[in-house]
C-alpha cells in the first residue's frame, strides 16, 4: 500500500490532556493543563476512526481489530510547510556575554582517575563545558537546523516555544438556580494550532502523520481530536517528500562512509516506550538477527554508551475493545539522544528507521511511539 502524509487542520482550539486528575471532587486539580503536542497514541486513534468512518463498515470487534493494526507514525508539528522537531537533549542554548544566543553540545567523555559517576555500569556521563544557565523557549528545531545538528555541525536554533496556550475561566452552575455555584471556578489551557506573536507574523500550524493507505481511500475529512472532542479537518498531501522530512542526503552520505566503531546517535522526535523505561531494551538484541526489532536494528550491533533523557512522561488512556481505562506506563520523552558505537554491521542500515518507530513493542510502533532520527557524534 502505498504512504501518504495526512495533514489536520484545527477547527478551534484544542486541548490534550496531561494526565492529571480534573473534577470537583477535594484534592483534585481545578486547571486542566494541555501538553505541547498530543501523544501519538491519540492522534493514531483519531487516524484510525477517521479511516474505519470512510470505509463505512461500522466498528465492530473485527473492524477494530483490522483497524487497530494500521501504523500512524507522527505526529510532526508543521509551521506552514516547514516541519518542527523537538530540540534534541544534547544542545544547551544559553545567553552570551553580549546577551546572542549560544548552543552548548553536550557529548560523553571519560572522567579522570580518581573520579566516578553513579550510572549504570559502562555508561558515560555526559561533559559539560561552560557553567551557564538554559534559556528557555528553544523547544523545537526547524528540521534544516536539525540536518546540520545530527551531522555534528555548530547551530544556533530560531527560538520555537511551540503551540500558544489559549486559557479560559468558566465557572460551575447551578442549573436549578440558573447561577453560578460558590467556589466553582476551574480553568482549561487549549493549544490553537497557530504561531506568531501577531497578525504580522502570524503563521498556521498543523499536525503531520505518516501512513499506508489502500489505493484511493481516504479518511473521512472531518473528526474529533483530544479532549472535549473539538473539532478538526484531514487533509491527504498530493505527495510523500514534499511534506515529511525524508533522510536528508548529507546524511546518507556521512553514514555510507561510516563503519565498525562508528559513533552514532539516536534522536527521539516522539516519546518512546521501552522495556526498561528510559533504555531501549532492543539494545542487546540489535546486530543479533532477532525478529520484530525495529527496521535495521537486527543487521547492525550497538553498544550504549550514554543518553541525555529527560524527565518521564506518563501515558495511559481509554481501551475502545475493552471498555476500560489503560494501565498507565512511562515514556522517554521526545528530544531525549542515545550515543551508541557500531560494534558490527553497516551503520547505513541504520537509516532504515529513519522516522520510524523503534519502541521496542510492535503495537506501539503501530501506534507511533518513538520515531527516530539518527547523527553522528
Amino acid at each position: 500500500m502505498p504512504e501518504r502524509v495526512l495533514e489536520i487542520h484545527a477547527l478551534s482550539p484544542l486541548l490534550f490532556r496531561d494526565g492529571r486528575p480534573f473534577s470537583a471532587a477535594d484534592g483534585t486539580e481545578t486547571a486542566a493543563r494541555s501538553l505541547n503536542l498530543p501523544l501519538p497514541s491519540t492522534v493514531a486513534g483519531f487516524v484510525r476512526t477517521q479511516v474505519g468512518l470512510a470505509e463505512g463498515k461500522g466498528f465492530s470487534q473485527e473492524q477494530l481489530q483490522n483497524l487497530h493494526g494500521l501504523q500512524v507514525c507522527g505526529p510532526l508539528l508543521a509551521r506552514g510547510d516547514e516541519v518542527l522537531l523537538p530540540a534534541p537533549r544534547d544542545a544547551v542554548v544559553y545567553g552570551g556575554a553580549d546577551g546572542s544566543p549560544q548552543v552548548m553540545k553536550l557529548t560523553p567523555f571519560s572522567p579522570p582517575d580518581g573520579a566516578g559517576c553513579d550510572l549504570p555500569d559502562g555508561l558515560l556521563p555526559l561533559q559539560v563545558t561552560q557553567d551557564v544557565k538554559p534559556e528557555s523557549g528553544y523547544n523545537f528545531w526547524p528540521a534544516h537546523e536539525m540536518e546540520r545538528w545530527l551531522l555534528g555541525e555548530t547551530v544556533i536554533p530560531q527560538k520555537i516555544s511551540g503551540l500558544p496556550t489559549e486559557t479560559r475561566v468558566h465557572v460551575g452552575m447551578d442549573h436549578e438556580k440558573g447561577k453560578a455555584q460558590e467556589g466553582q471556578l476551574f480553568s482549561v489551557a487549549y493549544r490553537p494550532l497557530e504561531m506568531g506573536k501577531n497578525p504580522q507574523t502570524y503563521q498556521p500550524a498543523s499536525l503531520r502523520v505518516r501512513l499506508s493507505l489502500p489505493n484511493g481511500q481516504t479518511p473521512a475529512p472531518i473528526g474529533h481530536l483530544g479532549g472535549e472532542r473539538r473539532p478538526v479537518a484531514v487533509e491527504v498531501k498530493p505527495s510523500l517528500s514534499d511534506y515529511w522530512f525524508d533522510c536528508p542526503e548529507a546524511i546518507k552520505k556521512r553514514f555510507a562512509e561510516l563503519g565498525k566503531g562508528a559513533r552514532v546517535r539516536l534522536v527521539l522526535a516522539t516519546p518512546a516506550l521501552f522495556e526498561q523505561g528510559w533504555k531501549p531494551g532492543w539494545v542487546e538484541k540489535s546486530g543479533t538477527g532477532e525478529l520484530h526489532l525495529p527496521r535495521g536494528l537486527a543487521r547492525v550491533r550497538l553498544r550504549l554508551v550514554s543518553a541525555a533523557v529527560g524527565r518521564r512522561e506518563p501515558v495511559s488512556g481509554w481501551n475502545l475493545r475493552q471498555n476500560q481505562p489503560k494501565r498507565v506506563r512511562w515514556m522517554a520523552p521526545a528530544g531525549s539522544v542515545y550515543f551508541f558505537e557500531v560494534e558490527d554491521g553497516n551503520p547505513a542500515d541504520l537509516l532504515e528507521s529513519w522516522l520510524r518507530p523503534v519502541s521496542d513493542s510492535e503495537q506501539d510502533r503501530k501506534d507511533g511511539f518513538g520515531l527516530a532520527l539518527w547523527g553522528v557524534w
